[in-house]
């Protein structure tokens, strides 16, 4: 940890995240305003003593809904980055250790899943099931798990071939103790820097399908939703995009300086330079 505390790119990313962590926990106990009240004759005012960042164009306190916003980025990112590790890397192991007919058909399915790209999918399923919190989870999640799931099996495969793995096959060990005592503790390195990785593209993808009309729906203030909804006001209330669009910025760009800093010191290779 202290090495891995002065490494400059986590250090960075790290205070970057925790006070969005710490900007989502007060909007838990206190925001200025309801996010979904509407304050007549008060739409697309500038920053002011009563509402310190604004409103929209209905009228809505605009740091309130930024606020909410940082608890829905962050909490999907979260859970998807926790399934991810979940399902993902589980049958990462499972396909790596057990090989044969188990590895091929899992390569398949992930394969199948991975045949279109990303958004692509995401806006597919978001597409059959409709909008809403957990569709956009589950079409999110969806895309993260093939990541998680080839990451891991490579290094199952690479730790399963090794003489400890036979020596403890010979002593009896069960397949289920193998996988969790031996090789899913040399497989964490990975598992620890794609998990920040889908932390970050889930929040991506979760904006990309807020801001194309088919994500979280109104009234939650998710921030690709509040981007869409801004852009026609980007001349006369250029803050309605920009401050939304910073918090994105500054978040996923947390999370990838978080994942570079992990991988530069759990890494040997990279580890000193």
């Amino acid at each position: 940890m202290k090495k891995l505390l002065g490494n400059r790119s986590f250090l960075i990313g790290l205070f970057i995240f925790s006070f969005f962590v710490l900007v989502a926990a007060l909007a838990l106990v206190w925001t200025p305003y309801s996010y979904r009240e509407v304050f007549e004759n008060s739409a697309l005012l500038k920053p002011s003593a009563q509402f310190w960042l604004g409103t929209d164009d209905l009228g809505r306190d605009l740091l309130s809904r930024l606020l909410i916003g940082a608890q829905l980025s962050l909490g999907i990112g979260v859970l998807v980055g926790g399934i991810s590790i979940v399902i993902g890397a589980t049958l990462g192991v499972a396909s790596g250790y057990y090989g044969g007919k188990v590895d091929q058909i899992l390569v398949q399915i992930m394969n199948a899943i991975q045949a279109l790209p990303s958004l692509l999918l995401a806006l597919f399923v978001v597409a059959i099931l409709g909008g809403g919190v957990l569709n956009t989870i589950l079409s999110v999640t969806l895309v993260s798990i093939p990541i998680m799931f080839r990451l891991v099996r490579s290094a199952a495969l690479v730790e399963a071939s090794k003489d400890y793995i036979v020596s403890a096959r010979a002593l009896g060990a069960s397949d289920a103790r193998i996988m969790i005592s031996h090789i899913f503790p040399n497989c964490i390195t990975p598992i620890l820097v794609q998990t920040a990785v889908c932390c970050s593209e889930a929040i991506l993808n979760t904006a990309a399908l807020g801001f194309l009309g088919l994500g979280i729906p109104a009234p939650f203030p998710e921030w690709g939703t509040m981007l869409s909804d801004a852009k026609t006001y980007i001349e006369t209330a250029p803050q309605l995009m920009t401050l939304p669009g910073a918090c994105l910025l500054l978040l996923i760009l947390s999370t990838q300086l978080m994942s570079d800093g992990l991988r530069d010191q759990l890494d040997p290779k990279l580890r000193g330079r």
